[in-house]
């Protein structure tokens, strides 16, 4: 089977150069996570009880409500979602599913792994205990863990190995089913213009006075804050921009003057385009060369000063400055609808009962 037959033409990302795989691999999404694994039951009184157990079967291998429960939790942490907080019991069901569904995932991949002989070594389960061990602040909180997450050491291996050669099945899939040439890079690209320009933009520091609109003269001139008239607030924009001119850092005087919430990043903005600020700072920003400062701009919530840093043009990227992120992103997009189509190919030629009422 090959995913080229119908070329991948929209996309929903946004600029390609941001683009990163969406196919990490099944170990990265499910080992620090605890995902448990599903294994024959043990020590349990009849095949009564045992069904009673039971979420799911695959090929004969059940899948534990125990299990099924960790995995939920896992995927609740994963979403940031509290559960105590969630009003929709749909919406609950609907993860306890995908959490089933998940664990049967697991289960497929590992047995088809096994058929054809991608079992991960023990060397590679070494390597990979080692890496996930060495992401914790210590050997106990790991220890902790994986107690917690309902494993010992040996059972924690073998979840491992699981987990690997699952991973190791899915790469072979996708290294089998997915190719991208260059037609498909280039009907990307041409399907997609607007991932590939980038606007003019400018970046600038600021230093903001505060000052109402109004002329008028506060009731008590000696207080500061609210009082400030405009005259007083220009005066004080016009002597820091005059400082400016004379040498000194607009960084640092953001810090000490500035009203504005940027004064904490010494009055630095964000990059911004054509559209994005109010006119009449637009304006003056996109008139400005780098390191000028601008004159003083009126605005409603007082008078400000700007400094250009750095003016960057707009830009169409060629095909060949995107060829290999969109390859990637094409590779990861076709990979993960090739790894779908996989395990639904295994669910339907394998046994799969859902025993819990999802």
């Amino acid at each position: 089977m090959n995913s080229m037959s119908q070329p991948d033409r929209r996309c929903s990302t946004g600029p390609i150069w941001t683009v990163r795989r969406v196919l990490p691999p099944l170990l990265a999404l499910l080992l620090l996570a605890g995902a448990p694994l599903p294994g024959p039951l043990d020590g349990l009184g009849g095949v009564a009880q045992a069904q009673a157990m039971l979420a799911a079967r695959v090929n004969g291998v059940g899948i534990t409500f125990e299990l099924l429960d960790r995995q939920f939790e896992d995927l609740l942490r994963e979403r940031n979602i509290h559960i105590a907080r969630m009003q929709n019991p749909a919406r609950a069901r609907d993860l306890k599913r995908e959490a089933l569904d998940r664990l049967i995932r697991i289960e497929l991949l590992w047995q088809e792994a096994r058929r054809v002989g991608l079992v991960a070594g023990d060397d590679e389960v070494d390597r990979v205990l080692a890496e996930t061990r060495g992401r914790f602040r210590s050997p106990d909180q790991f220890d902790r863990r994986i107690v917690l997450s309902g494993f010992n050491a040996s059972t924690y291996r073998e979840h491992t190995r699981k987990l690997l050669s699952g991973d190791r099945y899915a790469q072979s899939v996708v290294e089998r089913e997915v190719r991208v040439e260059a037609a498909d890079v280039e009907a990307f690209y041409l399907a997609n213009p607007g991932l590939f320009k980038r606007k003019e933009q400018v970046k600038l520091r600021q230093i903001l006075i505060a000052a109402p609109a109004a002329t008028t003269a506060p009731a008590n001139p000696e207080v500061d804050g609210a009082g400030f008239t405009r005259a007083r607030a220009r005066q004080q924009i016009e002597a820091l921009r005059a400082r400016i001119l004379a040498g000194e850092a607009i960084d640092t005087l953001a810090r000490q003057f500035s009203d504005d919430p940027t004064r904490q990043w010494g009055g630095e903005m964000d990059p911004f385009g054509r559209g994005e600020q109010a006119p009449e700072i637009e304006a003056a920003a996109f008139s400005l060369a780098p390191g000028e400062v601008s004159e003083v701009i009126d605005s409603p919530a007082g008078l400000r000063i700007l400094q250009l840093e750095q003016h960057v043009p707009g830009v169409t990227l060629t095909l060949a400055e995107v060829d290999e992120p969109v390859r990637q992103h094409l590779r990861s997009t076709r990979g993960k609808e090739a790894l779908d189509r996989e395990v639904a190919r295994l669910r339907t030629t394998g046994k799969v009962d859902v025993l819990a009422p999802l």
